[in-house]
């Protein structure tokens, strides 16, 4: 077990999965925000809930980013099996990857009400390139007769439940600009208990939930994977 990859991932799952629904009971109970359903990152503007969420979460992104780079390893044979592109797909996962744990833990350290714009950009990048590393991963394991129902479909509502925050965090956007003639008005001044909370601004935060929560349990899915492997 020491230095198990496989403890390492169900050391970051749970640290992360805790994480969040401390932040969540502390926030919502205190009464400083609402609790159906607030943005994940409205969540930690006042302490004690700011400390936890930006280090239980910190913790576990720079778990991931040390198991960037041990899939990147176990997936080198694995990708040479299917052929050449693949292989090169794999360094450059690797890249994405890393950048997206480094955006993650930039993001839960600077949060949305002090730095809207840098913590913005790095949740940004950090759900894109988990959902294109994931992805990457499950392609080539299916190709290598490693098929997973679970996995297969987490990556699918992964995905849907992206786009969906997107679109809702649009519209959620153009009606702030009908309200206050201001297009990013949401991102520089971000939402807390006392807000009236729109459908879509609801509906953009139960899209972040769910694409998070499909993230952690695709994760699950590669115990076995990482099984007997190291670090």
């Amino acid at each position: 077990m020491r230095n198990s990859a496989k403890l390492l991932l169900e050391f970051s799952i749970t640290l992360g999965l805790t994480t969040l629904a401390t932040t969540y009971l502390i926030s919502t109970i205190s009464g400083r925000v609402a609790p159906f359903i607030p943005i994940i990152s409205e969540m930690p503007f006042s302490e004690p809930e700011a400390s936890i969420f930006s280090m239980g979460l910190g913790i576990s992104l720079f778990g991931s980013l040390v198991l960037t780079q041990v899939f990147y390893r176990l997936l080198q044979p694995l990708t040479k099996n299917i052929n050449e592109t693949y292989v090169s797909r794999n360094k450059i996962m690797r890249i994405i990857g890393t950048i997206g744990s480094i955006c993650g833990i930039i993001t839960v350290n600077f949060s949305w009400d002090i730095y809207p714009l840098i913590h913005g950009v790095t949740a940004f990048i950090t759900f894109t390139s988990f959902l294109i590393w994931t992805t990457f991963t499950y392609d080539v394991l299916k190709k290598n007769g490693y098929e997973n129902e679970i996995r297969k479909y987490t990556v699918i509502t992964a995905w849907f439940f992206y786009v969906m925050m997107a679109i809702f965090s649009v519209l959620d956007n153009f009606e702030m600009m009908n309200n206050r003639d201001d297009f990013f008005y949401r991102m520089n001044n971000p939402p807390n208990v006392e807000t009236e909370r729109s459908v879509y601004l609801n509906l953009t935060a139960l899209s972040e939930w769910c694409m998070v929560f499909s993230f952690y349990l695709g994760l699950s899915t590669y115990r076995n994977f990482l099984k007997n492997e190291q670090i």
